[in-house]
C-alpha cells in the first residue's frame, strides 16, 4: 500500500530527529487537578510551559478505534512533538493572551517566552540542541488510549497519571456541566458523535461514551458523571497496570489527595526522572498554589476555577468530611444504582491509592 510505505519512510526519517529529549505528559480526568500539577511542573529548571494539544488524544483516540494504523500514529506523534519544541524556542504559536490560563502570562518564567520572540529559526534550533529543554504537554483523560505515546517517545516519556477520588461535589458538578454541553453543541469536547437518543432525537456524544452508549442514554445526567468517571478510573488503571511491564517511560500515579498535601516528594521524584533539581522558582511557584495545604479545598481563589464550578468553602474539611458532602450532594441526584456505583468505585479508589478518610 503506498500510504503505508509513506509512513514507514517517514517513521524511519523521524527516528534520527528527536528535538526534545525529555517530554512530560501529565494525563488525568475533567477537573482532576492537571493544571495544578503542570504548572509545578513547568517551573522546574529547563521545563517549558504547559501545553494542550488535543490532535495528541485525537490521534490516540483515533487508533484505538481502529482508524489510523499504530505505525502512522507513531510517526505523526513525533513529527508533532519535534514542531512543537521548535516552536516554543521561538515563540512561534505561544499563547500570549493574558486571560487564558495556559498564557505565558501564568507561567512562572514568563519573561523567557518574550526573549524568544526575536530569535531567528537557526538560533532556535541551535538553543535547542544547547538547552535540551523539556517538552510538558497536558491531555485529557487520554491514558487508556495512550499506547501510541508510549510506542512513538520510549525511555523519552515521563509520563504522570493524576488521579483523583470521584466522590466529591466538585467532581460530579463539573463532569455534569461538560456532559451537557457534548450534548447540546458537537463544538465542545475532542472528538464528538452523533447518535440517536431513546427519543429518536439527534444527540452528540463524546467517544468516551461510545462502549457504554446503551446505558449511557438511559441514565440521568449525574449517573452519566459517574458512568465516565467509572469507566476513565478503571480503564486508566489497568492500561498503566499493563503498559508497566514492557515500557521504558517513567510513569508516575499521583493521586490528587496526597499531593496537595506532600507536594515536594512527587516533585523531586520527577525532577531526579528529569536530570534537574527543585529550586527557587519551583518553590515560588507552589507556594503560589498553596501547596502543601491545610485542606483538600484550601486552593488559590483563581477566576479560571470559579468559571468551571469551584466554590471557595466556607471552613476546611477533612478528607472524611469533604468525600461525606459529595456522597450527598450526589444522592440526590443520582439513582440507587447509579449511587452503588460510585460507592464501589469509591472504595476501589481507596484502596488502590491507599486513601485514609
Amino acid at each position: 500500500m503506498p500510504f503505508e510505505n509513506e509512513i514507514s519512510d517517514l517513521t524511519n526519517l523521524y527516528k534520527k530527529l528527536h528535538l526534545a529529549k525529555k517530554v512530560v505528559i501529565v494525563d488525568g480526568m475533567i477537573g482532576g487537578g492537571k493544571n495544578l500539577i503542570s504548572s509545578i511542573v513547568s517551573s522546574l529548571p529547563r521545563v517549558e510551559m504547559w501545553l494542550h494539544k488535543p490532535k495528541i488524544e485525537q490521534i490516540c483516540i483515533l487508533h484505538y478505534y481502529g482508524h489510523i494504523s499504530l505505525e502512522a500514529a507513531k510517526t505523526l506523534i513525533k513529527v508533532w512533538i519535534d514542531e512543537e519544541i521548535f516552536n516554543q524556542s521561538i515563540s512561534r504559536d505561544t499563547n500570549f493572551k493574558p486571560s487564558d490560563h495556559s498564557s505565558v502570562f501564568h507561567d512562572s518564567k514568563p519573561l523567557r517566552y518574550f526573549k524568544r520572540l526575536f530569535r531567528s529559526l537557526s538560533e532556535g534550533e541551535k538553543t535547542i540542541k544547547k538547552e535540551m529543554p523539556t517538552l510538558n504537554l497536558m491531555t485529557h483523560v487520554n491514558t487508556s488510549y495512550a499506547k501510541p505515546l508510549f510506542e512513538a517517545l520510549e525511555e523519552r516519556l515521563i509520563y504522570i497519571k493524576i488521579a483523583r477520588h470521584p466522590m466529591s461535589t466538585y467532581m460530579i458538578k463539573h463532569n455534569i456541566n461538560w456532559i451537557k454541553k457534548w450534548e447540546s453543541n458537537g463544538r465542545f469536547g475532542n472528538l464528538i458523535y452523533k447518535t440517536l437518543d431513546n427519543n429518536s432525537k439527534q444527540i452528540h456524544l463524546p467517544l468516551y461514551a461510545k462502549k457504554i452508549e446503551k446505558e449511557y442514554l438511559k441514565a440521568n445526567y449525574a449517573d452519566k458523571a459517574i458512568l465516565l468517571l467509572d469507566q476513565w478510573i478503571r480503564n486508566d488503571d489497568s492500561f498503566i497496570d499493563e503498559i508497566k511491564k514492557t515500557t521504558k517511560a517513567q510513569i508516575y500515579e499521583i493521586p490528587y489527595e496526597k499531593f496537595v498535601f506532600e507536594p515536594l516528594k512527587y516533585i523531586n521524584e520527577i525532577s531526579k526522572s528529569l536530570e534537574v533539581k527543585v529550586d527557587k522558582t519551583t518553590l515560588k511557584k507552589m507556594s503560589k498554589e498553596r501547596v502543601p495545604r491545610a485542606s483538600l479545598t484550601d486552593a488559590p481563589n483563581y477566576s479560571a476555577y470559579s468559571k468551571i464550578g469551584w466554590v471557595k468553602p466556607k471552613k476546611n474539611t477533612s478528607l472524611s468530611e469533604n468525600f461525606v458532602e459529595g456522597r450527598l450532594f450526589v444522592a440526590n441526584l443520582a439513582t440507587q444504582k447509579g449511587l452503588e456505583l460510585l460507592d464501589k468505585l469509591a472504595e476501589y479508589y481507596e484502596t488502590r491509592h491507599s486513601i485514609a478518610k
